[in-house]
C-alpha cells in the first residue's frame, strides 16, 4: 500500500508540474479560440503595446491594450496577450485599428479577428 501512495505521489507531481507552467498559456489559448469562433465582431484602437518581458523562439509576448467599439454599446478598454514577431511589434503600434472579436457576456475577453 505504501509503494501505490508513493507512485500517485509521483504521478500528481509529474502532471503538475506542466500544468503550471503550460496550463494558463493554454487556457488563454482556448478562450481565445472560443471568442474568435463565437465572438460579436467590434474594432478596436491599440492604445499602447507593453513587452511583458517573456519570449516564446526569441519573439516577445506583449500585451496589447485596446479600446474597443461595437455597436450599440460604450467604448470599453481591454487587453489581448500575444507572442508578436519583431516586424509585427514595428508595424503595429498605437492608434492602429484592428478588427476584433468580443464576448457578449464578458466584453473584457477580446480575440483578433481572422
Amino acid at each position: 500500500m505504501r509503494g501505490l501512495w508513493q507512485l500517485a505521489l509521483i504521478a500528481a507531481i509529474v502532471l503538475a508540474i506542466p500544468a503550471f507552467f503550460f496550463g494558463p498559456a493554454y487556457l488563454r489559448h482556448r478562450q481565445e479560440a472560443r471568442v474568435r469562433a463565437d465572438g460579436l465582431p467590434a474594432t478596436a484602437r491599440i492604445l499602447r503595446l507593453e513587452d511583458t518581458g517573456s519570449r516564446r523562439n526569441s519573439m516577445p509576448i506583449v500585451d496589447i491594450h485596446l479600446e474597443v467599439t461595437a455597436e450599440g454599446r460604450p467604448p470599453w478598454q481591454a487587453s489581448i496577450r500575444r507572442v508578436m514577431s519583431v516586424i509585427e511589434v514595428t508595424t503595429v503600434g498605437p492608434g492602429t485599428v484592428l478588427q476584433v472579436r468580443y464576448d457578449p457576456a464578458r466584453p473584457e475577453l477580446v480575440a483578433i479577428a481572422p
